[in-house]
């Protein structure tokens, strides 16, 4: 089922839009449900859906719940010069 969206973008950024839809032998609400469509699978994706080198990375920060960068870093120089 198809439902109409409206919405409002500046005139140019519809100019490029529509050129590179028709490039595509595409009309432009395909190429953004096309988009939309990646964007919505790559959300509900699994760990099996990963690419390898994403596998390997998968959970290397188990345990740590929030990161601060500036206080991680400043530990680590602590650390690293005492």
């Amino acid at each position: 089922m198809n439902t109409k969206l409206t919405l409002s973008l500046d005139d140019k950024i519809i100019k490029q839009a529509k050129e590179f839809a028709k490039q595509r032998n595409k009309s432009l609400s395909k190429l953004i449900e096309d988009y939309l469509g990646g964007i919505s699978s790559k959300i509900s994706s699994n760990e099996e859906n990963l690419p390898p080198v994403t596998k390997k990375l998968a959970g290397i920060l188990k345990g740590k719940k929030e990161i601060d960068i500036k206080n991680d870093i400043a530990h680590f120089l602590e650390k690293k010069y005492k």
